[in-house]
């Protein structure tokens, strides 16, 4: 039968692999310094992502695509956002303010006339553009082309705070960070597994929140550190064990780079 997300992430973090998110990408720091393969990464880093997000209690969201239009009496020029939530499905929409007309004449049309379909302009204060500045994303060479760059959106996993059932916060939109330390430990983790089998809850169907009025707050560091080691006390021998391991393994810094590929190899 192959092996959950919460049980791969459980191994990862026994081995004492640093596992977090870091704008909107998974990020692993395996303790033997191996690099991961990445084919293995591309495999599980969404799944991972997921879990992750289940256990910080924090909303992760895939870019859908976006829509131009003008809203509104006014009829103002906007371009939404679409999104669904990556933990249940939810839709969800932010939605910045944008230029929708040319700024001047030129050889494709007069100034004032409407850009061609899925265009759209920002200006140079515009909310938008601290968003994707936040993203990390390549900024385009002129305010007008961000078209032809919004599926690189679909690279990161997003979050942020709603305003109504649907609706998202467009100012707080921004890439997902989760540090290590919101994460529960290993033994934590086990523990929770267990109390869901016995007492016949669904480990799928976890109520997750939105983050607080700041976006990805770290929580109160509960134990595992990035850079811990399987020596440290809250993934020692029996925890590996229990965490899917038989016997004790041999500690990642002591692995050749054929044995870490293999091992990461059982764990998918």
């Amino acid at each position: 039968m192959a092996e959950s997300a919460r049980e791969l992430l459980q191994r990862l973090l026994a081995r004492g692999d640093g596992v977090a998110v870091n704008r909107g990408r998974l990020t692993l720091a395996p303790a033997s310094g191996c690099p991961v393969p990445a084919e293995w990464l591309s495999k599980h880093e969404q799944p991972l992502i997921i879990e992750v997000a289940r256990l910080a209690s924090v909303e992760a969201l895939e870019y859908i695509g976006y829509s131009v239009g003008n809203y509104g009496p006014r009829k103002n020029g906007g371009v939404t956002l679409q999104f669904r939530s990556l933990l249940n499905g939810h839709d969800w929409y932010a939605i910045f303010n944008a230029y929708t007309t040319r700024a001047r004449t030129t050889k494709h049309g007069k100034a004032g006339s409407p850009l061609p379909k899925g265009r759209f302009r920002m200006g140079k204060r515009s909310s938008f553009l601290k968003f994707w500045g936040r993203t990390g994303q390549r900024m385009p060479k002129s305010f007008d082309a961000f078209g032809d760059y919004m599926g690189k959106l679909r690279s990161q996993v997003f979050t942020g705070i709603p305003v109504k059932t649907e609706r998202l916060n467009a100012a707080t939109l921004a890439p997902l960070y989760i540090e290590q330390q919101q994460l529960p430990s290993c033994e934590e983790l086990n523990a929770s597994v267990n109390l869901r089998v016995s007492s016949g809850l669904n480990p799928g169907k976890v109520r997750v929140n939105f983050p607080g009025k700041q976006l990805a707050q770290p929580q109160q560091p509960r134990g595992l550190q990035p850079n811990q080691t399987t020596g440290d006390a809250n993934c020692g021998n029996t925890v590996i064990r229990e965490c899917g391991y038989k016997g004790i393994p041999k500690p990642p810094k002591e692995q050749t780079n054929e044995e870490w590929l293999e091992e990461y190899g059982r764990a998918g």
